[in-house]
């Protein structure tokens, strides 16, 4: 009884020393403090300035040099409907997720035939 009353006191007495605290949910802006904003004119700037992109007009034949005086002379309603196209563009948009989905869904239809769980392709032939 005196070991079973000493570890109750012990107990006790160390959770009246533990603080409290509360949790809560953290925003993303909390954390990272307030977002930084980038005119339409610094976005494509910025854009037009990436070494993928001057690559890709250097391929098509056109002077880097051309692209700033043109976007430079560009009125801001033309800047404001490219920087948003820019933001809507998906990253790594070549396609290439389009055709690896086709892929995907030709090879499970190829096993579900080969199982003889659906019939869609001719040139199968039923394990069944």
């Amino acid at each position: 009884m005196y070991i079973s009353k000493m570890m109750v006191s012990l107990i006790l007495s160390i959770t009246l020393f533990a603080q409290v605290s509360w949790g809560q949910i953290a925003s993303t802006e909390l954390l990272l403090g307030s977002p930084v904003t980038v005119s339409s004119h610094d976005k494509v700037s910025q854009f037009v300035a990436r070494e993928d992109v001057a690559k890709a007009f250097e391929e098509m034949g056109v002077d880097p040099k051309m692209i700033e005086l043109k976007v430079a002379s560009l009125s801001d309603d033309e800047i404001n409907t490219i920087a948003s196209k820019i933001d809507t563009l998906p990253a790594g948009g070549d396609g290439g997720s389009i055709i690896g989905a086709l892929v995907f869904i030709f090879i499970v239809l190829l096993i579900t035939d080969i199982l003889g769980l659906t019939k869609v392709f001719n040139f199968t032939r039923s394990v069944r």
